[in-house]
């Protein structure tokens, strides 16, 4: 009977997990609704949270300067003391050491209230032929002798000359001439180092021999210069090159705009520039007669200053101003960049090609026949737009300007004359050219816009029109065709505007072409698999 007894209750343990598996694994039944809230709406699902936003670290403080070490200060008066017992009391109050040359000897007067050791040296180097030089903890006084030190000049090692001439010459009549011509040397290098050796001289040789050594010695091609001198000399030397490269180094941007007004027929007599300043501008108007061929061609010079004068629009909305007195023609439109006293040239031409011939006739003897020889020469006319400037920036911005516009073109051909070539039956043609030039000298405020005008032309246009055919017949060409001549008078204005340039970076005086110097993007490809 016990045995039955744990046989059954292990089937009925058996039993008991089988039917506890089932229930486990079988689907549980949905939920029923209460009475009262089937129509209502399952719950939404919670609605999810944006993510914090991630938190940036703070850049990190920059790291602290160094401390500049505040240097004692020192009050002394002194009255023809020997120099030696007030650079040995200065030394021992300053609490460092200090080594004297035997030969130095004199005596100081001062009178010193709160100022540092090197400020009281440099007082005493100015009575007392000494040199001093301050390591680590220590003082050297010794004799200002002359010795060597080595200057960096960053300039280019280039001779640049330019020589220009303008005349009018007249050959009928009492032949008179007016020329003039004008000359620039620019020799930067030869220049500093004669300026150089002037200041400091001719030093003796060492060892007290009579020999003289140079004491400036130059090499432009390295932009380097070695002068022996004395201290004192050497600080007027580096005060000399200072003031030199900070002049020679400005530049100036000049844009200049060549403009032809085909004036209409209410301004026959030219361009009213008062009638501009009327209307609010600010304009200073000048009759001036300095340009080279002023018998010709006299000028107006105009200064017009309204609004900034580092406004980019200026000289735009100016010449705009103009469309009332005729049709405008903008012929050229240049900018150049420019050091100060240095002749730039502008060129925008096209070389125009004709050729002169020369004839040698032999005649014919009794043995030889008669040779003609021709020679031909090459001649090149260029027919556009030169324009020469030479500026000079003053301290203040004010820019004097040497421009020189000249304008080419050409009118017409003749034939050369030369009987020889008349009796060959062979035409030469020769351009006939029309030249408007200018030279004059400005000067003008950085921003401002200076006006070259009044040089006016008539011109006469003559076209022919009828039939083919007709028209072209040497007896009907009257009867069947017509001729139109046109009469116009221009007026040429060139507008000159120099922008004193102090920092040549599209993030300061250039910021306004940075839209023009765009550098274009850097494409983003894959590298390849030797990369």
């Amino acid at each position: 009977m016990p045995m039955r007894f744990f046989k059954h209750a292990g089937l009925l343990l058996a039993l008991l997990v089988l039917g506890l598996t089932v229930v486990g694994c079988g689907a549980s039944l949905p939920e029923r609704p209460t009475a009262g809230r089937h129509l209502e709406l399952p719950p939404r699902p919670p609605t999810p949270m944006p993510p914090p936003p991630a938190v940036i670290s703070q850049p990190p403080l920059p790291a602290p300067g160094p401390i500049e070490q505040q240097l004692e200060l020192f009050s002394v008066e002194v009255h023809d003391v020997p120099v030696r017992e007030l650079l040995f009391a200065l030394a021992r109050d300053a609490a460092i050491n200090v080594d004297i040359h035997p030969e130095i000897q004199g005596k100081v007067t001062l009178n010193v209230i709160d100022q540092t050791l090197p400020q009281i040296l440099a007082r005493v180097a100015r009575q007392v032929n000494i040199r001093w030089d301050i390591y680590g903890a220590g003082l050297i006084i010794v004799p200002d002798r002359p010795f060597w030190r080595n200057y960096i000049i960053d300039y280019v090692n280039i001779i640049r000359g330019s020589t220009g001439q303008v005349g009018v010459i007249a050959e009928i009549g009492g032949g008179s001439v007016t020329t003039l011509t004008q000359e620039s040397v620019n020799n930067f290098w030869q220049a500093l180092l004669s300026n150089i050796a002037a200041l400091v001289g001719v030093g003796p040789a060492a060892g007290g021999g009579a020999d003289e050594v140079p004491a400036v010695i130059g090499n432009p091609e390295t932009g380097l210069i070695a002068v022996r001198a004395t201290a004192r000399q050497h600080r007027e030397v580096q005060h000399f090159i200072d003031l030199l490269l900070g002049r020679a180094l400005r530049q100036v941007l000049i844009e200049a705009t060549v403009v032809e007004v085909d004036l209409n027929d209410r301004y026959q007599a030219g361009i009213d520039w008062e009638m501009l300043g009327r209307d609010g501008g600010k304009f200073n108007f000048v009759q001036s007669y300095l340009g080279g061929n002023f018998p010709t061609a006299p000028f107006t010079r105009l200064i017009i200053d309204e609004g900034r004068g580092d406004d980019p629009h200026r000289l735009r909305v100016t010449i705009q101003a103009l469309a009332r007195f005729g049709d405008l023609r903008v012929l050229s439109s240049p900018k150049l960049m420019v050091l100060n006293n240095q002749t730039a040239m502008l060129r925008v031409v096209d070389n125009r090609v004709h050729f002169t011939m020369e004839v040698e006739v032999t005649p014919a003897t009794a043995d030889t026949l008669r040779t003609v020889t021709f020679e031909t020469t090459v001649h090149t006319v260029p027919i556009g737009f030169v324009m020469a400037v030479t500026p000079q920036i003053s301290e203040s911005g004010q820019v004097t300007l040497n421009v020189r516009p000249t304008i080419t073109r050409i009118v017409g051909h003749v034939n050369d004359p030369n009987p020889d070539l008349a009796r060959e039956n062979i035409q030469s043609r020769i351009p006939e050219l029309q030249v408007r030039e200018v030279e004059s000298i400005l000067r003008v405020a950085s921003g401002q816009i200076a006006v070259l005008g009044g040089l006016m032309q008539d011109s006469m246009r003559k076209e022919k029109a009828g039939p083919p055919v007709l028209s072209r017949m040497p007896v009907l060409r009257n009867v069947f065709g017509y001729r139109e001549e046109t009469a116009s008078k221009t007026e040429l204005v060139i507008f000159i505007r120099p922008v004193v340039v102090r920092q040549a970076s599209l993030d300061a005086d250039l910021r306004e072409y940075r839209d023009f110097l765009k550098a274009p993007p850097i494409p983003r490809h894959p590298l390849g698999p030797g990369f």
